[in-house]
């Protein structure tokens, strides 16, 4: 008992659920890929300390940041697509934690669209190419898909008001619209639903949608408004890699998608990151994506160069306040350039764009983890962490982003100036979700992966254990040790004299 009251100790900085060593973020899988990319290849620079990435969902992520009391924290730093709420950054004040938002890779929302075209004739296999490749789609053509119109759209993708290829001239196959999503709290399901709400026509045409569909049990809500919960009935819990694994039918040993149309879900269709369509966990998908008009008209693919289009009519907020500052608006009003999608430097539709942060502690951290991140961060806005965030699909930060990102990494240096040289000491906590870490290319849902020592494992959403303060003295545990070791040599020689004497 004595032993296990001092394996804590009550001494020290900041509370974490953290490994000691290792700099632990969470968030949702929007950049899984993006996360375990750059801190694959910032191994080198984050040492002697390791990197890792959990995703525990968006929401899961920011509670972890904020604490749970004075002190107590469950990761070093999270990752978001969307800002704080006024109470989430009221509790991390009240924690003791004060944070700033860095903004690393612009991510455009993907449609991605398993649809066959006519080249596909109900065979057992199917490859790459008997997919539609970028269906063009218009809001009123996603209403069609999503909501309720007259006349509706009762030919599925084969409809005559769809086209499996632009110009408009190729059908696709008669499959019905399965309207598939992530079934965890994410903003590529919130700016799905943001876009069909973008105008009143298409609003009541996706709560007619809805309403029709609640009333066979096919949708949770018939309310339209924009939300992280995905309100139709397609949906796998557990990240973006889940889902594609129940869609696409993902082979867990090679990460490649299958060919067995039997257990591809033919006629899908899923709001995700782009980062996941491309190349995620090393090897090529390449999954059909649909090109989505912008405000200009074009019908343009997500891709980097489409992000980094949008990106530049972005706002990058510039306050006093740090629960507003550096946050990045696209303006889905603009008006984009027209005649450029086949030059890969027409914005993608502003609506699906979204913005990944790091939110940072300002405070708090021990100097070996506030140096990991300030280091960390200038990596991500350098030439290899910006090319590895293209490579994916997304486009990384903007000049006046990487300008507002290396001040926050001045303040980490700052921070660990005066802070604790002591290591954060250890309380592993239970995780069901996705954990990356510095030594890993790929995830695996449900296990960590990689070969770095304990880098491979931080707290999640079901987390049952206890949290740990951070800069405790540990040779109070050797004395401990000492003292028993003593008392248990005693105890046997008492014993060996007993029996002696029967």
């Amino acid at each position: 008992m004595t032993a296990g009251a001092w394996t804590v100790p009550a001494t020290g900085g900041v509370g974490a659920a953290t490994t000691q060593g290792t700099l632990v973020g969470e968030g949702g899988d929007a950049a899984t890929p993006i996360l375990v990319k750059l801190i694959h290849d910032d191994t080198a620079g984050l040492a002697p300390d390791f990197g890792a990435y959990t995703n525990v969902d968006v929401d899961q992520g920011i509670a972890d940041f904020v604490g749970t009391a004075p002190g107590t924290f469950g990761n070093d730093f999270a990752v978001t697509e969307r800002p704080f709420t006024t109470s989430e950054a009221a509790s991390a004040q009240a924690n003791g934690r004060s944070f700033a938002y860095v903004p690393i890779a612009a991510v455009p929302v993907a449609l991605m669209t398993l649809v066959p075209n006519s080249s596909y004739q109900g065979s057992s296999t199917i490859t790459p190419s008997q997919f539609c490749q970028h269906i063009p789609l218009s809001l009123d053509q996603l209403d069609g898909i999503y909501g309720d119109v007259s006349p509706p759209y009762s030919a599925g993708w084969g409809d005559s008001r769809l086209s499996c290829t632009a110009p408009p001239n190729s059908p696709a196959e008669q499959y019905s619209f399965g309207l598939w999503a992530n079934l965890d709290p994410t903003m590529e399901n919130f700016a799905l639903m943001s876009l069909l709400d973008s105008t009143p026509t298409s609003k009541s045409a996706f709560a007619a949608g809805l309403a029709s569909a609640q009333s066979v049990g096919q949708s949770t809500t018939s309310d339209p408004t924009a939300s992280e919960h995905w309100p139709y009935g397609k949906t796998v819990p557990g990240g973006d890699q889940t889902t594609f694994g129940k869609l696409i039918g993902l082979d867990p040993r090679t990460n490649v998608p299958s060919t067995q149309a039997a257990v591809v879900q033919l006629g899908a269709i899923m709001p995700v990151a782009d980062v996941w369509t491309g190349d995620p966990l090393g090897v090529r998908w390449s999954l059909p994506t649909a090109a989505i008009q912008n405000a200009a008209g074009d019908f343009v693919v997500p891709s980097a160069g489409a992000a980094k289009a949008a990106e530049a009519g972005a706002t990058l907020a510039s306050t006093s306040d740090p629960t507003t500052n550096n946050l990045v608006t696209f303006n889905a009003n603009t008006t984009d350039p027209a005649g450029c999608a086949e030059t890969d430097t027409c914005p993608y539709n502003n609506w699906l764009m979204l913005e990944s942060y790091m939110v940072v502690p300002t405070n708090g951290l021990p100097a070996d983890k506030a140096l990991a991140l300030s280091q960390f961060i200038r990596f991500a806005v350098g030439g290899t962490g910006q090319a590895d965030i293209a490579s994916l699909g997304a486009a990384g930060a903007s000049p006046a982003m990487v300008t507002a990102d290396l001040a926050v990494a001045q303040q980490l240096d700052a921070q660990a100036a005066t802070a604790s040289d002591s290591p954060s000491t250890t309380t592993t906590t239970n995780s069901t979700t996705t954990t990356t870490s510095a030594a890993s290319l790929s995830s695996t849902s449900g296990s960590s992966s990689g070969a770095a020592p304990a880098a491979a494992t931080a707290s999640g959403s079901n987390s049952t254990g206890g949290l740990a303060t951070t800069g405790g003295d540990p040779s109070l545990l050797v004395g401990v040790g000492l003292t028993l070791l003593i008392c248990g040599e005693l105890a046997r020689q008492l014993l060996r004299r007993r029996k002696a004497k029967a």
